[in-house]
């Protein structure tokens, strides 16, 4: 049996638990750049009919909703 005092018994337990907070603080940083991008307000198109948010994949001013196929047109705000 490996015998340790209190003193390295905390210590441990205090290695562990800064290296496991480093650990998922690193996993966030690289997800985050991972996910990153940025949407402009004029590719959003929001349904009128079912309030779905949607991005068309062309820069276009008239679509169709993906979910209930009803025309959405952009409208300047």
């Amino acid at each position: 049996m490996i015998s340790l005092s209190i003193a390295d018994f905390f210590s441990l337990i205090l290695l562990l638990a800064v290296g496991w907070i480093a650990f998922l603080a690193f996993r966030l940083q690289s997800r985050g750049h991972r996910r990153d991008w940025h949407l402009t307000s004029r590719h959003l198109f929001q349904c009128d009919r079912c309030h779905l948010s949607f991005v068309p994949e062309k820069a276009v001013t008239l679509c169709r909703c993906p979910r209930c196929n009803a025309h959405c047109i952009k409208r300047s705000k």
